[in-house]
């Protein structure tokens, strides 16, 4: 199964002009992000961590939409900005779960 989905990558890399190719790389790295988070909840630092890469992935896109339509680069602050204090808060939070918990693992069940 996992060679077909290869071929098929292959394929479609090849098969598809630079910015398509270029969109799916953009796509398949946000699945691998998704998959990892999913995979990944109960520990508080990696949460964070790959926060901030859909962060960096999203600025990204941005950046390309920017170059690819001509827009203004104001909203990229805004979005860096906002980034920021989401970090901050994120990494306040933790600050908040290891003093009362003792450790970034916090011992989190499901059931």
């Amino acid at each position: 199964m996992i060679i077909i989905f290869l071929l098929f990558f292959i394929y479609m890399m090849f098969s598809l002009d630079l910015m398509s190719s270029l969109n799916l790389l953009v796509f398949l790295q946000m699945m691998m992000y998704s998959f990892i988070f999913c995979s990944m909840w109960f520990h508080t630092m990696i949460l964070l961590m790959i926060l901030e890469m859909f962060m960096l992935v999203i600025f990204l896109i941005l950046n390309i939409l920017n170059i690819k339509l001509n827009l203004s680069s104001m909203f990229m602050f805004v979005f860096i900005t906002l980034s920021v204090a989401e970090a901050s808060i994120g990494m306040s939070m933790l600050t908040m779960l290891v003093r009362n918990n003792g450790n970034d693992f916090m011992s989190l069940s499901i059931f």
